[in-house]
């Protein structure tokens, strides 16, 4: 009985090891992004052991809601150079209104006045346009984009303000093809790094977007296969949804479906980012093949650097 539960215990170590592998890992992506049905890229790094995986990394992508998070980074070293404060307050107007009536400050009345800090939670949480369109005017668009090229994220920009397609305030010949911002799968992840690290603006700055960032309300990829009712598990997020800009020869315009975030799991912490464009299904719910492919990446990515290592009885 001894003889069998060390040889079980030996095979279940040697499972573990290889599935961690990051070669083993990143060759399971490679599949999963080669049958989707449209141009996927991933990016996952181990923050404690330095492991990286990549797929189509460096590949530029339209990001949705997902530029979001460079704007709060901005708005935040606009509090630590005294230019913004937290409680500095904003008057709604109808002309803010950006957006659709299910975000929640479209159901609120003209005259509303809410905290730089109100505009934050609700512009990540809830993707809510309106929120997002007060604090660019606040950061500016021009300042997010030379933070980012400071942080050596070249590829990420912001070109303009939610719900004004074709009315770039810069690069306007990018902003044809990427909408609203422009990123790749490294360089969202880069950033979440920094965040995750306390690089962004500092340490106590870094932990307060962590927070605002697990407040985040769509929770239908990264965060959607983890074992929360097992493991202790902390996640920081942001998504974004959007159609492409430029329709493919037939006229067809695919889906941009993005998510990235850091995971602190019992075994240990990452970043992961997923970015899709040109996704053919383009079904509203949950169960699209973007989600339900990306929340798979997602889980194999926890397996490998964030969840606890298999065991067995003897």
């Amino acid at each position: 009985m001894r003889t069998r539960a060390t040889v079980l215990l030996a095979l279940v170590g040697l499972a573990s090891e290889a599935f961690a592998r990051p070669s083993d890992l990143e060759s399971r992506i490679r599949e999963e992004v080669a049958h989707f049905h449209g141009t996927m890229g991933v990016v996952a790094r181990n923050l404690d052991t330095g492991e990286r995986i990549s797929v189509n990394g460096d590949m530029r992508f339209p990001t949705a809601s997902l530029i979001k998070v460079a704007v709060m980074v901005e708005v935040f070293h606009g509090f630590a150079d005294g230019s913004l404060r937290r409680d500095q307050t904003v008057t709604l107007s109808d002309a803010d209104r950006a957006g659709d009536e299910t975000v929640p400050l479209n159901v609120l009345h003209a005259g509303a006045v809410l905290t730089v800090s109100d505009l934050l939670r609700l512009m990540i949480a809830w993707s809510d346009n309106t929120a997002t369109n007060l604090l660019v005017r606040l950061a500016g668009i021009v300042r997010t984009n030379r933070r980012m090229e400071a942080y050596g994220l070249a590829n990420t920009k912001i070109f303009r303000p939610t719900f004004r397609d074709g009315k770039a305030d810069v690069f306007p010949e990018l902003e044809r093809e990427f909408g609203l911002g422009m990123t790749t799968p490294a360089e969202a992840a880069r950033l979440f790094e920094s965040i995750a690290e306390g690089k962004a603006v500092d340490r106590a700055a870094s932990d307060e977007m962590l927070a605002i960032l697990a407040l985040q309300q769509d929770r239908a990829m990264i965060p959607r296969r983890l074992p929360f009712e097992r493991d202790r598990i902390f996640v920081a997020s942001k998504t974004g949804w959007d159609e492409e800009k430029l329709a493919d020869p037939s006229g067809f315009r695919g889906d941009v479906r993005n998510d990235a975030a850091y995971v602190k799991g019992p075994r240990g912490r990452y970043v992961l980012a997923i970015l899709v464009r040109r996704g053919k299904d383009k079904s509203p719910g949950v169960d699209s093949e973007a989600l339900v492919t990306g929340a798979r990446i997602s889980r194999m990515v926890y397996d490998a650097f964030g969840g606890p290592r298999p065991s067995a009885k003897p």
